[in-house]
């Protein structure tokens, strides 16, 4: 096999996507709604708030970035790597270069996460600035909470992408069944006692920052299972659906539409 060229091809399809993502007129809806942790934060101090500090920048992100934005950023993105070539009758003419289905989608799932980090992480990172400093501390003087909310936006980004990715694949309106799922099922189900919330994505998340996090409103949240746990059934979650949805791709046959 010449990995020189399985590189390129690699490269070619994966920049190709983060750049079709980042350049299309969707990408406004979705940075101003990553944007939104930036703002807030930034609102907050400049009304004063009194009780504006770490503790209520995590009471506020957690409900806000992971369930809301998170959510929305990767649902947009993930179910246009698939259905929307198909709408615009460009998949065809993609499958004709010489890159097997399941590669194809592969890279362009690679493609879809580096487009979304790009959209979510530097306004994460600016909102935890702009906490500290109103605080008059230094940036590092509760970077447990960054690096937990870092961790969430990237295992969230990749096990939701594979989800949506998942399921742009089975359906013709996968934004529906996406926005059911994210939150809809994400929301009751995480919030149900016992073991069910084992059923949702959030409940990992939640996890990972309950034992990451020193001091935190999740601390002692689902006890039972620790972060590592949680990040590596994330991981093996991400990787099953992008098998998956490669596997339902390959059974999918297209034809040009006549212009």
């Amino acid at each position: 096999m010449d990995w020189t060229e399985s590189f390129r091809k690699a490269w070619v399809v994966t920049d190709l996507t983060s750049r079709y993502l980042l350049a299309t007129r969707r990408v406004i809806a979705t940075a101003l709604l990553a944007a939104v942790p930036l703002i807030l934060t930034l609102s907050l101090a400049a009304a004063r708030v009194a009780i504006f500090d770490i503790s209520l920048f995590q009471i506020l992100m957690i409900p806000l970035f992971l369930q809301v934005v998170l959510i929305f950023v990767t649902l947009v993105n993930a179910t246009a790597l698939i259905r929307e070539e198909i709408d615009d009758n460009t998949l065809p003419f993609l499958l004709t270069r010489p890159i097997s289905k399941p590669a194809l989608v592969t890279y362009k799932y690679v493609g879809y996460l580096i487009a979304v980090l790009v959209l979510l992480v530097p306004p994460l990172i600016l909102a935890y600035g702009v906490t500290e400093a109103y605080r008059g501390l230094g940036f590092t003087t509760d970077l447990d909470v960054l690096w937990g909310f870092l961790a969430t936006t990237v295992l969230g980004s990749a096990a939701y992408g594979a989800l949506f990715l998942f399921i742009s694949v089975l359906i013709r309106r996968p934004l529906a069944g996406g926005l059911l799922i994210g939150f809809v099922w994400e929301s009751v189900v995480g919030s149900i006692p016992g073991d069910v919330p084992k059923l949702s994505v959030i409940h990992y998340l939640r996890t990972i920052l309950s034992h990451v996090v020193a001091i935190g409103p999740l601390n002692g949240y689902a006890p039972d299972l620790s972060a590592g746990v949680a990040a590596g059934i994330l991981i093996a979650f991400s990787i099953a659906m992008v098998i998956l949805s490669a596997f339902v791709f390959q059974q999918m046959e297209f034809r040009q539409k006549a212009g």
